[in-house]
């Protein structure tokens, strides 16, 4: 618990942080070593054999839980010091070692009451380093349960039966007619609220100004401050329907998917990087929270919000941001040191997990049984571990995700792409319509005496080491199996026909290394020996020539006699080259003949991967002759040619006509250059296909499994329903199951923790525990009520956040009342609306915003602001560089700053930002001088300051101070320009002016900045000088430093 510091001036001071009312809640801390010494107790014996009263029971609650909050961890199950033991009725009524504590019904004579209310440290309880002293609210609980004549059951309440695991009952609010006030209610909340304020005759605050409200709207609903055009507006509208119309606006904007996405990446404990010591960035976790924004600014219905976090990729015909959704389980700590062990840190992330699981939807401290049976909630351990198996069949895994501008992006370049293609197919089948048939006609005549070639298909084929040959569709073979470092193919054929040449075409393939078409690693190959035989003699070749050979790597030695060289065809490698070889004398169609091929390349695999052989009766080495069928066919009349014999000349032409060929590459190259899709990846989960088996881990210790689980829910809330009832519950069960009408918790706990960012605190303070140790509700009547609300209305968070900001509970000021100092010092009653500084982020948002440098920009990656000198080589290694963005960037809005879980952005954690390491459901609040002094000394603000004041110059009204001042005041408080405040600021400036005007050149130069500075208005900017302008910069750091400006009212 921290003490408040002085407030700043010119404004009240923020509001303490103070012990719970009369009983109705109590203080959330962690448990404190709170110790009433067993010398002290022995209560009165009071223990009831008949039923309490209501406010005896009320008497009795308040004191049992006070006891179990602030002394079991000295006077508990483990431990009694002075023989006391203050969590089980009859031991309390025992007493200690030293008697009789407590008269019933005289507070004063009863030496507890007399210890907890010492001021002197050797008497007081708890003593000095074992807990704050209880305050005077606490120790009223305890006076009025002594009162009541120190009232216990005779049996305690089962904790089954605690309220937060009761059904959610129709609730019917107050009656209008019957309350103080019939005309103050706005809508049903109003009702519930009023009701108790009745009861405790104390009425409601009058409605705050408008000036005010509508800056407490757009804080708590956009996280910005209204523009002076917005205030403006909204003033001058005198329908009764303005202020809704308003907040409508405000709801409509997409800053307010920002406002509650960053509420919301507090509990997903989102960052930037991994964590531990390595803490390496995640590029592209920033997809995760883009799809939060924009989930929430589309309404998605908070069931749908939380299926797709929980389960999206288990959902039928899951979508791609169904995918993206659950990187909601990929914000766990990631462990990249060396030697991690892989099982145990996929096991933390699980743990995580389901604890962040139960705080965000249960809002109980599931947890607390990962060791042992929960000391508290009915949670044994065995059911921590049948939650633990829903998690347990997770697998991370990156998918591609466009984003919608990518995808849209893509796709209209798809269709543009698709638009040239068909125009390119329709030139291309134009020619082959108009033109082909005239030229194929001008080229026969110069073919006819064109040699043929013709496809040869062997009846043997061996490999010296075993390799296999694989005949292709073109009458090619592919090489498979064996590749040794030397090789010999044999091919044995029939002659075709006469044979006065041969053609080796070699052929690319994507099954060979590089495509081919050797086998070697790079693609290539290396032909010692090219050799033709006839019943095993060679026959003589006289001629070779290839359209490519490789530097000192000839065709024509592949024929010679020396076996250290050959022909190979590196660089060109993936393509297909042709060698022809002429035969000394012809060979007689009919004659068996063999094709050898070595392959010997200095011990390496260069053997050949696929090739084509294939025989003309010309002796010749024109490499590119005509198939036998096509020469053969061209040799008759044209009108003489049969069906089959017109198509073999027709099909061949097709294959070599130089127009269509051109057109078809054309096509063909387009088809290459099709747009590539966009390179986006998000980080999401999947569920394996086989499943992990669970066990309990006895200790919490993975390496000691104990018995097997499956995956079930808790006891004392409504069984899970499983859609496969053969496989159990899974995932997708479980998120389904947090909504089901029966389950109590999500509705209760959501609407609790909506409400704890309007008023500061929930109706239930511990917004992350709901079990036996957390608070009471304040109004248990108007949480249900909420809750049903919420549930009933299609979990719609928009219409509930509309419903909470229009009543007249919201509207109230904030002003303090003393008469409630000690009645309702923590406002528990709701007789006014609280004063609270902003968070972290909208510290920064409120100064970019005002100053006029605020970048609206909504969703992408995260950007690095400036930040102080060697700040980011804290990390290990100084391995987090932090490049300052440019070109707007670091001006965007809070939520976008990179977080680096081991060096965040100092700014940040100065104003309790969450270190994003576990789920965060209430962020502490700190006011401290180091906050003053980044506001008045951090480079953004003081560059905040220098914009602030070129705006105020250059937008006022007027040029004279007080129109400046009512500008100023305008702009960044939504302020009129008269009373108090304006007047102490006008002295202010005043001062400036006179400290300015008397200053060098040199020093207003510096508290004005670069002159390139952007202006509001640059044909007014001339309006004041240097000496001026340097003045605005001074009070423009008194106002962003004033309480007024970082204060909620």
């Amino acid at each position: 618990m921290r003490t408040p510091a002085a407030p700043r001036p010119c404004l009240r001071p923020l509001e303490p942080i103070r012990p719970d009312l009369l009983g109705a809640r109590l203080l959330g801390d962690a448990v404190l070593h709170a110790c009433v010494l067993g010398i002290l107790l022995a209560v009165a014996p009071a223990v009831a054999d008949t039923p309490l009263s209501e406010p005896q029971t009320q008497a009795w609650r308040a004191a049992s839980q006070l006891l179990q909050k602030r002394c079991v961890s000295c006077h508990g199950a483990e431990k009694q010091e002075g023989g006391l033991r203050l969590d089980v009725g009859q031991r309390v009524l025992q007493g200690g070692d030293s008697g009789k504590a407590v008269v019933a019904g005289k507070p004063a004579e009863s030496l507890l009451w007399q210890r907890i209310a010492s001021s002197d440290d050797e008497q007081r309880m708890p003593p000095p380093g074992e807990g704050a002293p209880l305050a005077e609210a606490e120790r009223e609980l305890i006076s009025a349960w002594i009162r009541a004549g120190a009232p216990w059951p005779h049996e305690e309440p089962e904790v089954s039966k605690h309220w937060a695991f009761q059904p959610i009952a129709p609730v019917a609010p107050p009656e209008t007619a019957k309350l103080s006030n019939p005309q103050w209610p706005r809508n049903p909340i109003d009702q519930f609220v009023l009701a108790k304020l009745d009861k405790h005759q104390v009425s409601p605050a009058p409605e705050a100004s408008r000036g005010e409200l509508i800056r407490r709207v757009y804080l708590d609903l956009l996280g910005l401050p209204p523009s002076p055009e917005q205030l403006r507006e909204f003033l001058a509208d005198g329908s009764p329907q303005a202020y809704d119309k308003m907040v409508s606006r405000a709801l409509e904007s997409p800053h307010y998917g920002e406002r509650w996405g960053r509420h919301w990446l507090d509990l997903a404990r989102y960052a930037d990087s991994d964590g531990y010591e390595k803490d390496r960035p995640r590029p592209n976790a920033w997809r995760y929270r883009s799809w939060v924004i924009e989930a929430l600014n589309q309404d998605l219905p908070f069931d749908q919000f939380t299926i797709r976090q929980i389960a999206g990729d288990m959902l039928p015909d899951a979508e791609i941001v169904d995918h993206v959704a659950t990187g909601f389980h990929r914000n766990t700590l990631h462990n990249t040191e060396g030697g991690t062990d892989q099982e145990e840190d996929r096991v933390k992330k699980t743990v995580d997990r389901i604890n962040t699981v139960g705080t965000v939807w249960l809002g109980l401290t599931v947890g607390c049984a990962q060791c042992h049976t929960h000391k508290y909630d009915p949670i044994s351990q065995r059911e921590y571990y049948q939650l633990y198996a829903f998690f347990n069949n997770i697998d991370e895994k990156d998918v591609s995700a466009p984003t919608p501008e990518q995808a849209a992006s893509h796709e209209a370049a798809l269709a543009k792409h698709a638009q040239e293609a068909q125009r390119l197919a329709e030139q291309r089948d134009a020619y082959v319509r108009d033109g082909l048939a005239a030229a194929q006609a001008s080229w026969e005549p110069t073919a006819a005496g064109t040699p043929g070639w013709e496809t040869i298909e062997p009846t043997a084929s061996k490999s010296k080491h075993g390799a296999k040959f694989e005949s292709q569709d073109d009458g090619s073979l592919l090489v498979t199996g064996a590749n040794q470092v030397s090789d010999r193919y044999e091919l044995t054929f029939a002659a075709p026909v006469d044979v006065a040449s041969v053609r080796l075409e070699v052929l690319p393939d994507k099954r060979l290394p590089k495509n081919g078409p050797g086998r070697a690693d790079n693609g290539n190959f290396v032909l010692t020996a090219f050799e033709l035989q006839q019943d095993g003699a060679p026959i003589g070749l006289v001629a070779a020539r290839a359209d490519f050979s490789q530097n000192d790597w000839e065709v024509a030695k592949a024929i010679n006699d020396n076996r250290d060289d050959g022909w190979a065809v590196s660089p060109e490698i993936g393509k297909r080259h042709v060698a022809a070889f002429q035969l000394a004398e012809p060979v007689p169609a009919g004659a068996t003949l063999t094709v050898v091929m070595d392959q010997n390349y200095k011990g390496q695999t260069h053997n050949l991967g696929r090739f084509r052989l294939s025989v003309s009766p010309a002796a010749t080495t024109a490499l590119d002759g005509l198939p036998s069928k096509v020469a053969a066919a061209l040799q008759i009349d044209t009108a003489k040619r049969n069906e089959a014999e017109a198509k073999a000349v027709a099909d061949y032409y097709r294959t070599i006509d130089p127009q269509l060929l051109k057109l078809e590459k054309q096509l063909a190259d387009h088809q290459q250059r099709q747009p590539k899709g966009p390179d986006a990846v998000a980080q999401a989960v999947v569920e394996r296909e086989s499943k992990r088996s669970a066990h309990i881990h006895r200790r919490g210790n993975f390496l000691d499994p104990g018995d097997p689980v499956q995956s079930l829910g808790l006891n004392v809330l409504p069984p899970i329903a499983a859609r496969n009832a053969e496989a159990g519950p899974d995932r997708l069960d479980l998120a389904h199951w947090l909504f089901s009408p029966e389950q109590p918790l999500t509705a209760r706990v959501t609407v609790n923790r909506i409400w704890q960012r309007y008023f500061g605190r929930g109706l239930v303070l511990s917004a992350d525990d709901f079990g036996s140790q957390g608070s009471p509700p304040t109004h248990p009547a108007l949480l249900d009520w909420l809750a049903g609300e919420f549930r009933d209305n299609g979990w719609r968070l928009k219409e509930l956040h509309r419903l909470i900001v229009t009543s007249a509970t919201y509207r109230q000021s904030s002003q303090h009342r003393e008469e409630l100092e000690k009645l309702d010092p923590e406002n528990d009653l709701l007789a006014r609306h609280p004063r609270r500084r902003v968070e972290a982020e909208i510290v920064r948002d409120l100064a970019l915003s005002v100053s006029g440098l605020l970048n609206p920009k909504l969703g992408g990656p995260s950007v690095r602001p400036p930040q102080p000198a060697e700040y980011s080589s804290l990390t290990y290694a100084n391995s987090a560089k932090w490049s300052v963005s440019k070109d707007g960037d670091q001006y965007r809005r809070g939520m976008y700053t990179f977080f680096q879980r081991t060096s965040p952005y100092p700014m940040l954690m100065t104003f309790d930002s969450p270190d994003s390491t576990e789920c965060t459901a209430r962020r502490s609040e700190s006011n401290t001088p180091l906050q003053a002094l980044t506001l008045w000394n951090d480079v953004v603000f003081f560059e905040c300051a220098q914009h602030l004041a070129r705006r105020i110059v250059a937008e006022a009204p007027a040029s004279d101070d007080a129109s400046r001042i009512t500008f100023a005041l305008e702009l960044c408080l939504s302020a009129s320009g008269d009373g108090e405040l304006a007047e102490r600021l006008t002295a202010v400036h005043a001062r400036h002016q006179e400290l300015c005007r008397a200053a060098g050149d040199e020093d207003r130069k510096a508290l004005l900045g670069p002159a390139s500075l952007p202006q509001a208005k640059p044909d007014q900017a001339d309006r004041s000088d240097q000496a001026e302008l340097a003045a605005w910069v001074l009070t423009g750091r008194v106002l962003l430093n004033l309480d007024a400006f970082l204060t909620k009212q």
